[in-house]
Formats: structure tokens, sequence, C-alpha cells
């Protein structure tokens, strides 16, 4: 295994190669959106205008489009917390994508609403925007579909990720995909080393600090039971209670270790 300033300094190297302009990369090396052929060549043009970033920070374009060609065939419904270029481009891959986020756009420039709302790739007409902190829109909002794709990247302090998370999980299908963005954070990794162990989900790769996983056929856990002991998180590491403890020695290496970030 190698040291961990070695595991560091690669891991820092691919994050800052794949944050780089699309318009950057040789052509033979340039993704785009399988849904919309000019939808990446358009961001790329907003992000040379406006910027690569707004208040909340950015996902990088290719971390995007990776995630679409992950995605189901066919028309998809999206939702996220948090908002900026993910919100113009799944304005322009889903049927309809809903974005629960804070309204900020008396921050003028650095406003993260303004970013995407100021786009002309945005198409807002597909756009429900549910403003407030999610920590009080969400458990109050009744409007739920069920959902292809998840993206959580809100409020990223202990424990908000997780009521995130908690209001989501019901209603993402089968084979849809859960995004958890900024798994560098530690609390925000120990969700993602959760998730990775839960029979509900499959981990299908990691870019950059961002975790992606897939929803698999099991059943859907009760959010109003209790079943600690039914979740492969805790069953891996309840050795005080043989009964429930897998025996199987599969605990993975945290997202958060060390060595990673």
């Amino acid at each position: 295994m190698l040291p961990h300033f070695v595991q560091r300094t690669y891991s820092r190297l691919k994050r800052n190669l794949w944050q780089l302009p699309l318009t950057g990369a040789p052509g033979p090396f340039r993704s785009e959106a399988k849904r919309d052929g000019d939808l990446a060549a358009e961001i790329a043009a907003y992000e040379k205008s406006a910027g690569l970033a707004h208040g909340a920070g950015s996902l990088p374009l290719r971390t995007l489009l990776r995630i679409e060609q992950l995605l189901p065939e066919g028309e998809v419904s999206s939702v996220e917390t948090g908002c900026g270029k993910s919100t113009i481009f799944f304005s322009r891959i889903s049927k309809k994508h809903r974005v629960f986020c804070l309204d900020d756009r008396d921050a003028g420039a650095s406003s993260s609403v303004g970013y995407f709302m100021d786009c002309p790739a945005t198409r807002m007409e597909a756009v429900d925007v549910v403003f407030g902190p999610t920590q009080a829109t969400l458990p109050l909002f009744k409007g739920h579909e069920p959902y292809d794709i998840v993206m959580i990247d809100g409020p990223h302090g202990f424990p908000f990720p997780e009521l995130e998370y908690y209001y989501f999980y019901p209603h993402l299908k089968q084979d849809g995909l859960l995004v958890l963005d900024d798994i560098h954070i530690a609390t925000i990794g120990r969700l993602a080393d959760f998730i990775a162990e839960d029979r509900m989900f499959e981990l299908v790769e990691c870019i950059g600090a961002t975790a992606i996983f897939r929803r698999t056929a099991a059943p859907t856990f009760d959010p109003f039971g209790d079943g600690w002991w039914e979740q492969g998180f805790n069953r891996r590491r309840a050795d005080f209670n043989k009964h429930v403890h897998l025996l199987d020695g599969k605990r993975r290496k945290p997202f958060s270790f060390e060595g990673r970030f």
C-alpha cells in the first residue's frame, strides 16, 4: 500500500485534472450528454463567460456527464438539494427536475440560484424550485413522486445530509441513482460508508469527492420503524450480538479515510 502522502497527492491530482474545463481537453476525450448533444458545449460556453463556479461551488461538468451515462434509458425525473450547474444540466435531461435550495439571489454575482436562472441553457419550464432550508422544507413537502436520480448536495453539516437522505430514499426507483457529493467531509463520508453497505444500494463508482449508488431490488427500509439490526453497516460491527453479526469480513475502507483525500 502506498504511503498516505502519496495517495493524497495522487487523489488531488486526479481531482484537479477532472475539474478542468471540457474545452481544455483534446477533442477525442471530450464528452457530451447522450440525451442532448448540445448541452455540454452550451454549459462550457456559459462557464467561460460566467465563471466555473458560484458561491456554493460547482460540480465538474465531466461528473454530471458521467452521471447521465449511468442513468436508465428513457425519460427521467430528478431531484437535488442545492443548486447551480447541476440544475442547468438536469433541467435539460429530465422531464421534471425538482430543486430544494436557499434563495440567495440577494448575493448578486455569487448567487447559486442566479447562476442557473440566468443561464440561457436552463430549461426553466422543467424546474420546480422549493425555496428554504431543507431542514424545514423537506419534512413538510408532500409532492414527491418516484425519482430516477436523487442528488444530495445541500447543507453539509451533520446531521443535515442524513436528514435529506431520510426524506428521499423511499422515493427512489429501482435502478435509480443516488448521488452524494463532498464525501471528503468526514460525516458525509460516514453516510457514504453506511449506504455502501446497505442492501438497498450498490456502489457504482466514486468520481473525485462524489459517490454514485444504484438502488437495488431490496425492500425499502421502513422509514417509521427501527430495524437497526437488519442494516448491513450495523450488522458488520455488532460484535456484542452474535446473532446479528455478519462474519463475512466484508468491512470496506471508509470513504473519508485519510489516504483518499
